[in-house]
């Protein structure tokens, strides 16, 4: 007879922390859209995004009403003060919706519906919209209000992707303080370093004293770190393909759950001499993959199928996924992607951690006499420079991968 063995029992729940600790510090791993995470952290908006039916919940404001297509009032809260201790009041929303308007991001159309902001009293506005718009809601998720002291140093810029952490010090509103380092989505720095925000109005939080941020490190050296050493890197997204390191560390613990992250496949049809500006060639690429069996084997069963860009965990898109699963359009047999792919080779860009994906894909197509290149790295803002400043350098890419976390 062989003794059975003992095994620990998680004791997460008993020891985490219910109370700020001022000696507290988190080391964390974000490879992918760094910026969207810390300028949630440390910044103030009307509402912020969640994962309920409707996709936000209030936050500097408590309540809203909708007096007709194009206008919106909203009651704010009178308990908060930007990290400098100054009032973030009506006067101080108009103040920043002003800033806002003249250099609205242009990654959503925001930028064209919205019209003006008016104080109506001390704690509550209005919102005056040109048109309709349905996404109204989870822009102002991205509307960060700022104190008059960053104004002085920094504006809102019509950029593509975010500059509104770009500038160390108590400008915000949120949970954590940036102290060092930026993140901008095109440029940001190995490492950023957040403290918690003193005069922050949910009394009770945040209770980690300090995070430092991690945006580059090569994913060897990220999964070394977790699981065979304590303190290093605390929490960090993780490949698909590394569960296993993990499972088996006495350092660490998997986490997994349901999520809106979509891997955005690009083609660049700016590069002249792609293949891809065959119509055909395009078609039969995407026919050819198994989408089924990618999930299985390249995602280790971590994903779901969905038939466009947009992830089928997104509430508004789980419907529309289904109905075009179930009904597929009509496939070309193999012997017509054969005829049409093979030959065809393709340079793909790509971060470290999206190796085994793309191995699994290039798996997949080399039966039909497609091969593969690669430039990789762990950079993730050097995959952003070669997608979004392609139109001015065109670069020789065919197709580029990155994780985009902060989808709708």
């Amino acid at each position: 007879m062989y003794a059975s063995a003992s095994y620990e029992t998680d004791d997460a729940a008993k020891i985490s922390l219910a109370y700020r600790d001022p000696n507290s510090h988190l080391h964390v791993y974000i490879p992918s859209l760094p910026y969207a995470y810390i300028m949630r952290l440390i910044n103030g908006t009307l509402v912020r995004l969640d994962d309920s039916k409707r996709g936000w919940e209030y936050f500097i404001a408590y309540k809203h009403e909708k007096k007709d297509d194009l206008t919106y009032d909203f009651w704010l809260r009178d308990d908060v003060k930007f990290q400098d201790g100054t009032p973030l009041n009506a006067d101080a929303v108009v103040e920043n919706f002003h800033h806002f308007l003249q250099g609205a991001f242009t990654y959503t159309d925001i930028h064209r519906k919205l019209k003006s902001v008016e104080k109506l009293d001390e704690y509550r506005i209005r919102i005056h919209l040109y048109a309709p718009y349905g996404m109204l809601f989870h822009d102002l998720a991205r509307i960060n209000f700022y104190t008059k002291e960053y104004y002085r140093h920094h504006q809102w810029s019509k950029s593509i992707t975010a500059e509104n952490t770009a500038l160390v010090g108590p400008f915000g509103a949120g949970p954590y303080i940036l102290t060092q380092g930026h993140a901008t989505g095109l440029s940001q720095s190995d490492t950023v370093v957040l403290k918690a925000n003193p005069y922050y109005f949910e009394k009770s939080q945040p209770y980690i004293q300090t995070l430092t941020i991690h945006t580059r490190m090569p994913i060897d050296r990220v999964i070394d770190a977790l699981s065979n050493s304590e303190g290093k890197i605390d929490i960090a997204f993780i490949p698909l393909n590394k569960k296993t390191e993990i499972v088996n560390s006495k350092y660490a613990k998997l986490y997994t759950l349901p999520s809106t992250t979509t891997l955005s496949f690009h083609m660049n049809l700016m590069n002249p001499k792609t293949p891809l500006h065959d119509l055909r060639i395009r078609q039969a690429l995407n026919e050819a993959l198994n989408q089924e069996k990618l999930v299985k084997f390249a995602y280790k069963g971590e994903g779901v199928l969905s038939p466009f860009p947009i992830s089928a965990n997104m509430y508004a898109a789980k419907a529309f996924s289904q109905a075009y699963i179930q009904h597929p359009p009509a496939r070309m047999s193999d012997e017509e992607i054969t005829g049409i792919l093979n030959g065809v080779h393709l340079k793909v860009v790509t971060q470290d951690r999206f190796l085994s994906i793309c191995k699994g894909i290039e798996y997949q197509l080399k039966r039909y006499g497609v091969t593969l290149s690669y430039d990789i790295t762990s950079d993730e803002k050097y995959v952003f420079k070669q997608l979004l400043t392609n139109r001015e350098h065109r670069y020789d890419w065919d197709l580029l991968l990155w994780g985009n976390e902060d989808w709708y």
